[in-house]
């Protein structure tokens, strides 16, 4: 109830002045202020990379459309994986991913006591790891 009245009291203008009628008691932020003053982003690439104004100290031996990007973007440091010739027709199973978000409950349903209890390999590492003197059997 007290935090009731706060807000009550803050949403309030005062008679005394004029300009507590012109503009309210409290401020928002726009989401345009919130996002110039961000230095950063979760959208970012995770791969190592160059900022266009660092390429002059790179050799003249490598080539210039590796350094340079018309756009003025950040490069990568390394290609990617598929990028090389003879695996443009496979499929790239293990390359560098930007999708890892670490789920705890996934984490259990796959390593965890009862998972490994179900099956006979598990019944297996829960026995080698009991009799190893492990003190936690499983996640």
């Amino acid at each position: 109830m007290q935090s009731l009245r706060c807000v009550r009291l803050l949403a309030r203008p005062t008679a005394g002045t004029p300009s507590a009628l012109a503009r309210p008691a409290y401020r928002i932020s726009t989401p345009q202020t919130i996002a110039t003053s961000r230095a950063f982003s979760l959208l970012s690439p995770r791969r190592p990379q160059l900022l266009p104004s660092s390429c002059h100290a790179v050799s003249s031996s490598t080539t210039p459309s590796a350094i340079t990007a018309a756009d003025g973007t950040l490069l990568d440091l390394f290609p990617k994986i598929s990028s090389h010739p003879s695996l443009a027709s496979s499929q790239v199973r293990c390359g560098p991913r930007d999708t890892f978000s670490p789920s705890h409950r996934v984490r259990k349903r796959r390593h965890g006591f009862l998972a490994r209890l179900r099956t006979r390999g598990g019944r297996k590492i829960l026995m080698r790891r009991k009799l190893k003197g492990r003190q936690a059997l499983t996640h």
